[in-house]
């Protein structure tokens, strides 16, 4: 098992929303906050490719490329109730070879995640008292 987390991205220029189930993926780096989805994601959200910008990314096998939105998102990371825990503004990338939606390292600081376990998918909120243990989405 893996560390999954539920959270909605907000378009806060035209309302709209997608909650989604993600891949809290700490290998997955960045600068700034990142939420990498597919393309039929990215069009839910009102976004378009041809309004992205191509950026190079690494991974541990291959450089490849991907879309990247040239405005921030309100993420807000949500709990098994549905409530907002914490938010962030991050950009959105497009993948569009990807299997699964995630969010990377800088997006797991800022929505203040902490893994417990990634084998037993447990994890925390940063506000939680320590007794807290949050099982994956």
């Amino acid at each position: 098992m893996v560390v999954r987390v539920w959270i909605r991205i907000v378009d806060r220029d035209t309302g709209r929303n997608k909650v989604l189930r993600v891949l809290v993926n700490g290998g997955a780096e960045s600068d700034e906050p990142v939420v990498v989805v597919d393309k039929s994601v990215a069009e839910e959200l009102g976004l378009s490719l041809e309004d992205m910008d191509i950026v190079e990314v690494e991974l541990a096998s291959t450089v490849t490329h991907n879309y990247i939105s040239r405005k921030k998102y309100l993420v807000e990371l949500l709990d098994e109730r549905g409530r907002v825990l914490s938010s962030v503004y991050a950009y959105i990338a497009v993948d569009p070879h990807l299997i699964e939606p995630l969010i990377t390292d800088a997006t797991i600081d800022e929505l203040g995640i902490v893994v417990i376990s990634f084998k037993k998918g447990l994890w925390r909120h940063s506000l939680d008292s320590p007794n807290i243990v949050r099982e994956s989405a």
